[in-house]
C-alpha cells in the first residue's frame, strides 16, 4: 500500500495558500479598485478621433470642431453652467465653420475653452510671430500703461512710446475686449494681452482690428507727442507654439528669441538689473549683502549642468556657512514646471534663517502654476517671516491643473486641459480625495493668501533707468 502520511500536511499547506491568495484578492480589491477610481480620471488621456481625409477648409474646420467637442470628457474644472455654455459655444462655432481660416478658429475655440475660467485651461498658442503675423515691436507692462521695449530699426523711434490704442479702440478698451478669450483671473488675461496686440491676424479674428495685415497703432512717443502709425505685419518669423509664450520675458534684452537683425531694444546698452540679467537661466542666485541671499528661479525645470533640485540643495549648503540672516526668492518671472523639484529647498531654506530673519518672495502675474506651489511651501514654513512683494500671481490659490494637451487635428492648434484639483490656500483634504493631485497629499501646505503685503509695479521710467522698484522695497525694509 502507498503512504498517505503526508497528505495532511499537504492539504494544510493548500489551504493556506488559498487563504492568502483570497486574503490578496481582497486587498486588491479594497485598495486597488478605490485607488483606480481615484487616479484614473487624473491620467485620463483626450478621445482620439479617426477622422477621414478632407480637402475643403470648411470640413477641416468641422473635423477639429468635432475634436474640440470632446473636452468635457476630461477637462475637469467645468461647472454645469460652463459645460452648457461651452457646448452652446462649440454649436456656433460649428454653424461659422465656412467662413473661418485658421486665425479665426483659433480664436473662436479660444474663447469657447475660456468658458472653463481657470487659467490652466486654454488656447495657449495664441502669440504674434508665433505662427501668426506681428507687427515690428514688441510691448511691456509698467504701472503707467504699455509700452513699445523693442522695435524694428526701420521703427525705433517708437522705443519707449506708450500705445494708447488700435485702430481707433483704446489700450484699456482692447484689454477688456480681449478678457473673454483668456480663461482664469483677470490679471493672467492682461498678461498675455501684448502677445495678441501686435498680431493685427489675432485682432482681426477677434473683430478688433480692421485688417489682418496692419493696423493704425496710436502711440504716446518719449518726446509726449501723440502720432498714429500705420504698420504692417510681417509672416511669423517662429513656429507656432504648443504652450504660452509669457510676454514679461521681452522686458530683457537678453530674453528676445533670435531678435531679427537690426531691431533694438529699449535697454540696449543699459547695465540690466539683477531681475533682467539672466532669463535664460532656469535658476541662479547672488548675495547682494553679506547675510542676504537672493535666488531667482525661472523655470521649476532642470537645466543643464546641474538639476534644480541638486542646485538648490547645494545652494542652502552654501548659504548655510553665511551667517544668513534673511533671504529673497524672485518668482517674477516663473511660468511653472514640477514643483517637487522646489518641494525640500522651499522647506529648508527658513530653517537657515533666525527668528527675526525675513524671507523675501517676489511675484508677479508671470508667477504661475508651479511657481505658485513654490511661493505657497515658502510662506508656510517662514511663517509670519514671509514678506510677498511685487503683483498677485496669474492664478487663484485654488485651480486645476495637471492633465495634458490636445492638438486640433487639422489646424494643429493646441488645447490645455486639467485633471486635477490644487489648493494651496488650505490643502487638500479627504473630502478632495477624488479632485485633488495625489502628490498634494505629500506636498501641499494650508498657506493662506499669497496676495501680496505691497503691490510693486514698476514704471516705466524706473524700469529704463535700471531700478528694481520691488528690490528697493525689499532693502527699505531691511533698512538699506
Amino acid at each position: 500500500m502507498r503512504q498517505t502520511g503526508n497528505r495532511p500536511k499537504r492539504s494544510w499547506l493548500r489551504r493556506g495558500l488559498k487563504f492568502l491568495g483570497l486574503t490578496i484578492a481582497a486587498l486588491l480589491i479594497l485598495v486597488v479598485t478605490p485607488a483606480y477610481f481615484i487616479l484614473q480620471p487624473t491620467f485620463k488621456s483626450y478621445p482620439s478621433t479617426d477622422l477621414p481625409a478632407v480637402t475643403t477648409q470648411a470640413d477641416k474646420n468641422r473635423q477639429d470642431i468635432a475634436h474640440l467637442r470632446h473636452l468635457p470628457e476630461v477637462e475637469r474644472g467645468f461647472s454645469d453652467k460652463s459645460r452648457t455654455a461651452f457646448i452652446l459655444a462649440v454649436d456656433e462655432i460649428e454653424r461659422r465653420a465656412a467662413d473661418l481660416d485658421k486665425a479665426g478658429l483659433a480664436m473662436a475655440v479660444a474663447k469657447a475653452v475660456a468658458l472653463v475660467d481657470n487659467g490652466h485651461t486654454n488656447v495657449g498658442s495664441l502669440a504674434g510671430d508665433y505662427g501668426y503675423n506681428a507687427v515690428p515691436i514688441r510691448l511691456g507692462w509698467f504701472q503707467d500703461g504699455l509700452f513699445v521695449v523693442a522695435a524694428s530699426e526701420e521703427q525705433r523711434r517708437l522705443l519707449g512710446a506708450q500705445v494708447l490704442g488700435v485702430d481707433g479702440r483704446a489700450t484699456a478698451a482692447l484689454v477688456e475686449a480681449l478678457r473673454p478669450y483668456i480663461g482664469g483671473p483677470a490679471n493672467l488675461a492682461r498678461e498675455f494681452v501684448p502677445n495678441l496686440l501686435i498680431s493685427p491676424e489675432l485682432l482681426h479674428a477677434a473683430g478688433l482690428a480692421k485688417s489682418a495685415n496692419g493696423g493704425a497703432y496710436e502711440f504716446r512717443l518719449a518726446d509726449g507727442n501723440s502720432v498714429s502709425v500705420d504698420l504692417a505685419a510681417a509672416p511669423a518669423t517662429q513656429a507656432a507654439l504648443r504652450g504660452f509664450y509669457w510676454p514679461k520675458r521681452d522686458l530683457s534684452p537678453a530674453a528676445l528669441p533670435a531678435r531679427p537683425s537690426g531691431w533694438k531694444h529699449v535697454l540696449d546698452g543699459a547695465a540690466l538689473p539683477a531681475y533682467l540679467s539672466q532669463p535664460n537661466a532656469n535658476y541662479w542666485h547672488a548675495y547682494p549683502q553679506d547675510g542676504l541671499l537672493y535666488v531667482q528661479i525661472n523655470r521649476v525645470s532642470d537645466q543643464s549642468p546641474v538639476g534644480l533640485e541638486k542646485y538648490l540643495s547645494d545652494m542652502l549648503g552654501e548659504a548655510a556657512k553665511k551667517s544668513l540672516r534673511n533671504a529673497i526668492v524672485d518668482l517674477r518671472f516663473n511660468g511653472g514646471g514640477n514643483y517637487v523639484l522646489t518641494a525640500d529647498f522651499a522647506e529648508r531654506l527658513p530653517k537657515l534663517l533666525p527668528p527675526d530673519g525675513k524671507l523675501f518672495i517676489l511675484t508677479g502675474a508671470n508667477t504661475f502654476s508651479a511657481a505658485i506651489s513654490t511661493a505657497a511651501r515658502l510662506k508656510h514654513f517662514a511663517g509670519s517671516r514671509t514678506v510677498i512683494l511685487g503683483e498677485p500671481v496669474g492664478d487663484r490659490g485654488q485651480f486645476w491643473g495637471e492633465g495634458n494637451s490636445t492638438f486640433l487635428p487639422n489646424s494643429k492648434t493646441p488645447i490645455r486641459y486639467t485633471t486635477a484639483y490644487h489648493d494651496w490656500e488650505r490643502g487638500c483634504g479627504l473630502s478632495d480625495l477624488t479632485t485633488c493631485f495625489f502628490l498634494n497629499y505629500v506636498y501641499d501646505v494650508p498657506a493662506g493668501s499669497l496676495t501680496p503685503a505691497k503691490t510693486i509695479t514698476p514704471s516705466f521710467a524706473d524700469y529704463v533707468a535700471g531700478k528694481d522698484a520691488v528690490m528697493v522695497e525689499v532693502l527699505r525694509a531691511l533698512g538699506n
